[in-house]
């Protein structure tokens, strides 16, 4: 799992940021398979900082979708509300000068959802590693955000996810599995959710020029 600081700097320096990534449309089954939502993503990477012993960058999405619940009968879906919105999220890590392994955190800096947002304060442990030559990314969010149910009620949950960054033909692509848990929200203890999530895959688009714009 160790890699150098330097090895993922030049990783993300080469080929994430500046880069665009698009993920197609996935759909999620979620609480008891009484949710459905249906969403795409866009992502930007920006903001790349370095110092002696770590570096931070910015990570901007772009989700729109749609969440549904299913009605009384079961026969059909309902829409119950939207996932549009725009985040900003930074990521801060340290080389550990005791086992030479990067870790640090991500956070999310702001958000236009107009509903309230799980992601308001979340804080996720991250852990970043070159694995031959892709890079790995693993989050787990420290403490919980509030999920929101078909009943409409907020519920205390928690996100485990694993990025796998790499290059295919010269174009980044990102792999990106998730898994969910439910947490106690005394003893913060957790319980894997049956929710379910395809991995979604992300791949580079390229910006037109001032040129091509023209």
């Amino acid at each position: 799992m160790k890699s150098s600081q330097e090895d993922v700097v030049n990783f993300l320096s080469k080929y994430v940021i500046g880069k665009a990534v698009v993920a197609p449309p996935v759909t999620t089954t979620t609480d008891g398979s009484r949710m459905t939502s249906t969403y795409e993503e866009d992502v930007v990477f920006s903001g790349m900082s370095t110092t002696e012993r770590g570096f931070s960058f910015d990570l901007t999405t772009l989700a729109r979708g749609t969440r549904y619940t299913v009605n009384k009968k079961g026969s059909r879906l309902l829409a119950e509300g939207t996932l549009n919105a725009v985040r900003v999220l930074r990521y801060e890590m340290t080389e550990r000068a005791s086992t030479g392994e990067l870790i640090g955190f991500s956070r999310f800096i702001s958000s236009t959802n107009t509903q309230p947002d799980p992601m308001q304060g979340a804080f996720f442990l991250v852990r970043m590693w070159m694995e031959r030559s892709a890079l790995v990314v693993t989050e787990s969010q420290v403490g919980y955000a509030d999920f929101i149910g078909a009943d409409g009620r907020m519920k205390p949950s928690a996100i485990e996810g694993r990025y796998r960054y790499t290059v295919v033909q010269g174009k980044l692509s990102v792999e990106y599995e998730q898994a969910t848990f439910d947490v106690d929200p005394k003893t913060l203890n957790r319980k894997r959710t049956a929710d379910k999530f395809p991995v979604q895959v992300s791949r580079e688009v390229q910006f037109p020029s001032a040129l091509e714009a023209a």
